[in-house]
């Protein structure tokens, strides 16, 4: 769903004067500040912190198969360079696997190692995918693996969530974490302002694992 600018400053605003003081004057203006500015700053790092945080199921993802190009290994392994503003992966899968992974690794994940083995490591039934970042500050992804005779490889799908960007002064954020966004970016703002049990009390409020 798009989310004006002005509609996220309305909402974080809110969420901050639920916690003012009953006699306090309702204002942006409240803290001494114009709060505003401070709301446009930390509006897309408290979405991307959400989008993070979100299981799969609550976010919308990005079928990009079409536009990726596998590079084969003699082994059977191969590697894919995700487009530039990917945020999160959530599911890719090889033409020949029997389920796709949705659950990654990176490279110091004790399960990496075993991938240089051929006998134990991923394969068709338990496929392995370990991701990386290039020198251009691409998202990679390693995966293992299909049999060293599968002569052409092919992404079956790989769903990915972009890193969001304000379109035309609008946010899209899926309808069931507009209301996490709008209490992250209240708590950000607070810890700017150095209100720390303020900041907790918001952060409080967002039903997520991991903020």
């Amino acid at each position: 769903m798009l989310v004006s600018i002005e509609e996220w400053i309305r909402k974080v605003r809110t969420n901050m004067e639920e916690l003012l003081p009953e006699k306090e004057p309702v204002s942006i203006n409240t803290f001494g500040i114009d709060v505003e500015e401070y709301i446009r700053e930390k509006l897309p790092d408290a979405i991307v912190r959400v989008f993070v945080s979100a299981p799969a199921y609550l976010l919308e993802g990005v079928e990009c198969r079409d536009i990726l190009s596998p590079e084969k290994r003699q082994d059977g392994s191969g590697r894919v360079v995700f487009p530039e503003k990917v945020l999160k992966i959530l599911s890719f899968k090889m033409k020949g696997w029997n389920r796709p992974v949705t659950r990654f690794i990176d490279s110091r994940h004790a399960k990496n190692e075993l991938q240089y083995n051929r006998y134990i490591r991923g394969g068709m039934n338990k496929p392995v995918a370990v991701l990386s970042m290039s020198a251009e500050g691409k998202v990679v992804l390693d995966y293992y693996s299909l049999p060293a005779f599968v002569r052409e490889h092919e992404i079956e799908s790989a769903i990915y969530v972009p890193i969001p960007e304000n379109i035309d002064g609008s946010y899209n954020v899926p309808d069931r974490l507009i209301d996490a966004v709008g209490y992250v970016c209240a708590a950000m703002v607070y810890e700017i302002l150095g209100q720390s049990e303020m900041a907790a009390q918001m952060f409080g409020r967002v039903l997520l694992p991991d903020l």
